[in-house]
């Protein structure tokens, strides 16, 4: 991508200096070299803590969010790069790595993004944090990019909650017994 500046290609003949042009914006070029020279490693995970019995089954993957890229950085200007210069493939895993990293903190941005580039595990992934969808603002469910990715939402809410609905209606109401009155 960067050899017409080499020592290589430049020629005896001409006086002329050479220059590389880029019509990029200087913070596009700046998140460019930064990939490409100091690469981004995966997030770091955190142990589970095992004494610590929370009531949610839940499994969470637990991050240092000092090594995770932020979720608007990647989703504006490093996959803006990612997509425009064809990048080294284990530099764009790990940057999926970071993706996957915030499916707890926000289920549905990742759901959207991981939808619209074709990320079918990182979106499923996702989907199993998503609050129902009723409870998510307009402006907010417009980064789901199509109607399909709408609806497998609707069809999975409405698979949890006919399932919570046969879970709650075969429990006893009295566990232990008959309920003694005075």
């Amino acid at each position: 991508m960067f050899t017409c500046c080499s020592q290589a290609n430049v020629s005896a003949e001409t006086d002329v200096p050479q220059t590389l042009d880029l019509a990029e914006p200087s913070q596009v070029i700046v998140v460019l070299l930064r990939l490409l020279h100091d690469p981004p490693e995966p997030p770091l995970e955190v142990p589970e803590d095992t004494s610590d019995f929370s009531t949610s089954r839940l499994y969470r993957k637990r991050y240092d969010w000092s090594t995770v890229i932020p979720l608007p950085l990647i989703t504006t200007s490093i996959f803006y790069v990612v997509d425009k210069y064809i990048l080294d493939p284990s530099i764009v895993d790990t940057v999926w790595l970071h993706v996957e990293a915030h499916a707890s903190t926000d289920p549905l941005q990742v759901y959207g993004f991981a939808t619209l580039h074709g990320k079918d595990k990182i979106a499923s992934w996702a989907s199993q944090y998503m609050m129902p969808l009723a409870s998510y603002r307009t402006e907010e469910i417009k980064v789901i990019p199509t109607v399909e990715a709408y609806h497998k939402l609707v069809r999975l809410e409405a698979v949890r909650l006919k399932n919570l609905r046969t879970i709650l209606l075969s429990e006893d109401i009295f566990p232990h017994g008959k309920l003694e009155s005075d």
